[in-house]
């Protein structure tokens, strides 16, 4: 299986690069990231050969489309986080979270890839009480 793991040098995104590959050694991974503020190449580094990495941005249709060529799913992690920094830059968080995903989704759509996981935290709840009838 060819995996993209879009945010693959962040945090989160390249333990689970990590995870994956020790868990399926023989699969592909590709990792897209920007390398922003959250992303950092040193993450993956120690994976040398074992993965493909792309400099580039999920709003960029032009890093897309060869990032998405013979992928069989995608793990969607790219993303500006840090929620309390939207109310600094809104523009970004939108651009990044609402625009990107949508783009990388219809781009995923026209190369048909068959799977799609978008990833995301507790913040997407906001500040929402939690008990026992929460819905999941």
């Amino acid at each position: 299986m060819k995996v993209l793991i879009t945010g693959g040098a962040g945090f989160i995104g390249s333990n689970f690069v990590h995870y994956w590959l020790r868990h399926h050694p023989k699969d592909k991974i590709r990792v897209l990231d920007a390398l922003t503020y959250a992303g950092n190449y040193e993450n993956l580094r120690s994976l040398g050969k074992k993965i493909e990495f792309i400099k580039g941005d999920i709003t960029n249709r032009g890093h897309l489309r060869p990032a998405l060529k013979g992928v069989d799913a995608i793990v969607h992690y790219a993303a500006e986080t840090h929620a309390d920094r939207s109310v600094f830059d809104p523009g970004s968080f939108w651009r990044t979270n609402v625009e990107g995903t949508k783009i990388l989704l219809e781009e995923a759509q026209k190369a048909k890839v068959p799977r799609f996981h978008h990833i995301s935290t507790d913040e997407v709840m906001g500040e929402l009480p939690l008990d026992s009838k929460t819905p999941p």
